[in-house]
């Protein structure tokens, strides 16, 4: 659930989080690699938004970054799910 709180500044918010076990703080990238080209308006406004970036490949895979890569380490979780995570 999302909640927006104009009155407070993002340090204050920030106050309330724990810290992940992973030590991220937030998503800063989102790459989908499908074989199939992505055709649903949906999908073409998320891409266009910058929401998302696809690229074509011959696997499915997500890859979420964390913190612009700060650390230079990727955590696959192929063959478990199609997901890649970039910290």
């Amino acid at each position: 659930m999302w909640v927006y709180l104009s009155f407070l500044r993002r340090e204050q918010r920030e106050q309330w989080f724990q810290e992940h076990l992973l030590r991220v703080r937030e998503i800063t990238g989102l790459t989908l690699t499908t074989p199939i080209p992505l055709r649903s308006p949906a999908s073409q406004k998320i891409v266009e938004s910058g929401i998302l970036s696809a690229r074509s490949g011959g696997e499915y895979i997500l890859a979420v970054e964390f913190d612009y890569r700060g650390r230079k380490q990727a955590i696959d979780l192929r063959p478990y799910l199609p997901v890649v995570l970039e910290l």
